[in-house]
């Protein structure tokens, strides 16, 4: 929703400086000359390639036009908006001042270059108040666990040697549990844009605290306790793609006694297109556990997978996804667990979410 109200403020903002830039009269005139032609020629190229979304190439066919006639204040407003669509606010205003401050210029166009810089000072404040954003988060509820120690459906299996029957301390139990989840997240927005071919991108910093807790009214010997920490850079242009690389730790207890540390990476690039996204996603993670009766599940985890989403049917209210992922898991080999816990597979998913009201 934010970035369809900015792309509503731009276009509007687009409108009222070409209603003022038509109202420039002799301010607005071409100068006489020989190349007047060739300068028109690159002031609609600058507008066209604007629409285009070829911004970069629209400042600089606008800069072309006023290195030969600076006093083209039309141009130079057209020049303004475009340093606005590139998240500019300094040249942008820097570009509409000039035409304010020229004496030539009608007192309808100064009141429109009032309100153009209005909204530029409104929407840099706005940003800037964003630069730094911290989050908390909480969240307390009541779990009815089924399998509490994760036992097999049977209590008896058969194995090469023969029949085993479980006992009562095998078997799947219940229990009731209360979790509770706390998190700090912060978010660092870079002031200036960055260019990326003929896109205007922003650069943030995005890192997040996070501790989990599910504790069990009678089974204490599986109350989790994990606490998360991650940090990593992102980019994005708006309505075009976005990346990030995210770094995290996660110690993790288990009845209240040390189980295992978790490091991971995951890298992501989402490309957007009309009414939908398509994620490419990566994760490298290792898994060290602490407890002798966890010997050889140590491991290193690689995976990697595609997703695609969709906005579909009247007003877009239904979303559909779904995607493919593959991984893989060595663990360390032991004696008496060769390759036991290590697997490899493929996973699928699809899903769908319709806004009712």
């Amino acid at each position: 929703m934010k970035v369809m109200k900015n792309k509503f403020t731009v276009r509007k903002l687009g409108m009222l400086v070409t209603l003022v830039s038509m109202g420039l009269g002799s301010a607005g005139s071409w100068a006489a000359g020989a190349d007047q032609t060739e300068m028109e020629k690159l002031y609609k190229e600058g507008m066209y390639q604007r629409e285009q979304g070829n911004l970069y190439t629209a400042i600089e066919a606008f800069q072309t036009v006023l290195s030969n006639q600076p006093s083209l204040n039309r141009a130079r407003l057209e020049l303004a908006v475009t340093y606005y669509r590139t998240l500019n606010f300094a040249e942008a205003k820097s570009q509409a001042q000039i035409v304010l401050n020229d004496p030539k210029t009608p007192e309808n166009v100064r009141l429109g270059v009032l309100a153009f810089l209005a909204q530029l000072q409104k929407d840099e404040d706005a940003f800037l108040a964003k630069r730094n954003v911290w989050a908390p988060s909480v969240s307390a509820g009541l779990l009815y666990d089924s399998n509490v120690n994760v036992g097999p459906t049977s209590g008896v299996i058969n194995t090469p040697s023969g029949t085993l029957t479980l006992t009562d301390a095998s078997r799947a139990t219940s229990d009731w549990a209360t979790v509770l989840q706390a998190g700090l997240a912060h978010r660092y927005q870079s002031s200036e844009p960055f260019k990326i071919g003929e896109k205007a991108g922003r650069f943030v910093w995005q890192s997040q605290l996070n501790f989990y807790t599910r504790n069990y009214f009678s089974k204490t010997d599986f109350n989790l306790n994990v606490l998360s920490a991650a940090t990593g850079p992102a980019w994005f242009v708006a309505n075009n793609w976005r990346a990030n690389i995210n770094a995290q730790a996660d110690y993790i207890q288990l009845g209240g006694s040390e189980l295992a540390w978790f490091y991971s990476l995951t890298p992501s690039v989402t490309w957007e297109f009309k009414g939908g996204e398509v994620t490419l996603d990566a994760m490298l993670m290792k898994r060290d556990f602490t407890r002798d009766v966890d010997l050889g599940r140590d491991s290193e985890v690689k995976s990697i997978g595609i997703s695609v989403g969709k906005l579909i049917g009247p007003e877009n209210k239904v979303a559909i996804q779904g995607g493919l992922r593959a991984f893989d898991e060595r663990a360390d080999n032991t004696v008496a667990n060769p390759g036991r816990f290590s697997n490899d597979g493929t996973e699928f998913f699809v899903g769908a979410n319709w806004a009712a009201w």
